[in-house]
């Protein structure tokens, strides 16, 4: 077999093949027919553990001195931990939609997310998630939490919430629409505690709110929590006998914004302790009410939560183990983007700066299957999907764009955490504004960034080398001629078999 074309790339041009960037849409299913009294036996259970909007480095095995992620670490150590892991989509849902499909935006078209869940884009009829093709072999499947995608596609069973956002439209109860944090949730906590979700919704309407960033103490305890309930329902889950195997996503809505821990974890770590950087202390602006003082409160909080979903992952994998499930389940854990926290005067995601598009990623696999620790090869979302399938021993359709991870894991495939491992030359993340006016394209390499804007943005082009931090655009540098004409011709050649022209400076 050709080397370059079962690699999935050209690599006397080192670009991607065109196998890999068709714009072949599903016209049919491939279905596995297999033995359904064997396939629990046969086949691994899998979690697919995603977070909301958190930074790949706020794990303290992605080198955070501060944070504490010990379950985090103990998962990283009993698999393989990437560092070049990266979104193909800077929101949450366009994001999400490449993670289900192991599409990029431009192919299953969920390119924008609306501010009004109602009219949030839901994956186009034709395209298939890999959640259906679980189901079709056999899978039980079920959802808790944060999936982001409504309807959802390829589950027998959901418990599901519509993230917590700060934007809130109705408190509990008002007839204007559901909850914003899920009515399911929002039931049961107004059954254990009558009044609280529109303390809740109160909260949010304070000054100390407005003035902090969204940054606050939630008036929850621990338990009452939105993301202890998504764990309840997890456990829940993994708790029953099961005939079949079984993939649980496990959706947590934390740390996205508002950052509102629980008291507990409100007060983990100091704000004395938060090391602002040029990217914090370039873009100070007092006037908008952006501080010192404001973001050092807002990082300290941000990191609460990223160790409350640590301690929640602690009572999940402890069921697993006692149940003796954790042998024989595949588990994946990441997130949808990353986060500002303050960098370049922002919150919240939306461009393609490395603190958006560089992602966590885990991957521990059934025991008895030898991996590396470190994988330094660049993958994308992409390859989440037909990791899971290849995992599950299905056919991996070939209007999937991703690549299966499983070969980067062994130790054959390259030194742990150098440049021989293999990896992508380059990847894809893609953006477009809710009101459609903006859209943007992102082409990054191990040394190079990318960027155009249409329909009149700008370029932009960052050597990561010389400047880690993006604070120089180099893109009009006549000494990076040559580089933003290579890029542009990348960018282009990764499109074109799959998309019209879109508009370059």
């Amino acid at each position: 077999m050709d080397e370059a074309k079962d690699s999935g790339y050209d690599k006397r041009l080192k670009r991607p093949s065109a196998n890999e960037c068709s714009d072949q849409r599903p016209t049919g299913v491939e279905r596995e027919v297999i033995d359904l009294t064997t396939a629990a036996v046969t086949k691994p259970n899998i979690i697919l553990i995603t977070t909301d909007q958190q930074r790949y480095d706020t794990l303290a095995c992605n080198g955070n001195p501060i944070v504490r992620t010990p379950v985090i670490d103990r998962l990283a150590r009993e698999g393989s931990r990437f560092v070049n892991s990266f979104i193909n989509n800077t929101v949450c849902v366009p994001s999400r939609a490449c993670l289900q499909t192991g599409r990029y935006t431009h192919q299953h078209g969920v390119r924008y997310m609306e501010s009004v869940i109602e009219t949030t884009p839901g994956l186009p009829v034709w395209e298939e998630t890999f959640m259906q093709r679980l189901q079709t072999a056999g899978y039980e499947t079920c959802a808790v939490g944060k999936i982001h995608m409504f309807p959802p596609k390829g589950f027998h069973e959901t418990h599901l919430t519509n993230g917590k956002g700060q934007r809130w439209t109705t408190p509990y109860g008002s007839p204007l629409g559901p909850a914003q944090l899920g009515d399911e949730y929002a039931a049961w906590l107004e059954k254990r505690h009558p009044g609280a979700y529109a303390r809740i919704y109160e909260q949010r309407r304070t000054e100390e709110y407005r003035t902090n960033r969204a940054a606050i103490v939630n008036v929850l305890g621990t338990e009452d929590y939105i993301d202890t309930w998504i764990t309840e329902n997890a456990i829940d889950f993994v708790s029953r006998e099961h005939r079949q195997p079984f993939f649980l996503w496990y959706g947590f809505c934390n740390p996205h914004g508002p950052v509102d821990p629980p008291a507990e974890y409100a007060s983990l770590y100091s704000p004395d302790d938060v090391v602002l950087t040029e990217r914090h202390l370039r873009f100070l602006n007092p006037e908008r009410g952006l501080t010192e003082a404001v973001l050092r409160r807002w990082i300290a909080y941000y990191w609460g939560l990223c160790t409350y979903i640590d301690d929640m992952l602690g009572r999940f994998f402890e069921v697993l183990r006692r149940r003796g499930l954790w042998d024989n389940t595949l588990i994946i854990y990441t997130t949808d983007h990353g986060e500002y926290m303050g960098e370049y005067g922002r919150f919240g995601k939306g461009l393609f700066h490395d603190c958006i598009i560089h992602a966590p990623l885990i991957i521990k696999p059934p025991a008895g299957e030898e991996v590396k620790p470190l994988v330094s090869g660049m993958v994308e979302h992409i390859d989440i999907a037909p990791t899971i399938l290849d995992y599950a021993g299905l056919p991996i359709p070939r209007t999937v764009q991703g690549k299966s991870l499983r070969p980067l894991l062994s130790p054959a495939s390259g030194d742990e955490g150098k440049e021989g491992d293999e990896g992508k030359e380059q990847i894809l993340c893609e953006y477009t504004k809710n009101d459609q006016s903006s859209h943007g394209k992102c082409l990054r390499t191990r040394r190079y960034k990318y960027c155009i804007w249409s329909p009149s943005g700008p370029v932009e082009l960052y050597d990561l080398e010389e400047d880690p931090g993006e604070l120089r655009n180099v893109a009009d540098d006549p000494g990076y001629t040559a580089v933003r004409l290579e890029m542009q011709e990348r960018l282009l050649h990764h499109l074109s078999l799959s998309e019209k022209p879109i508009h370059i400076r």
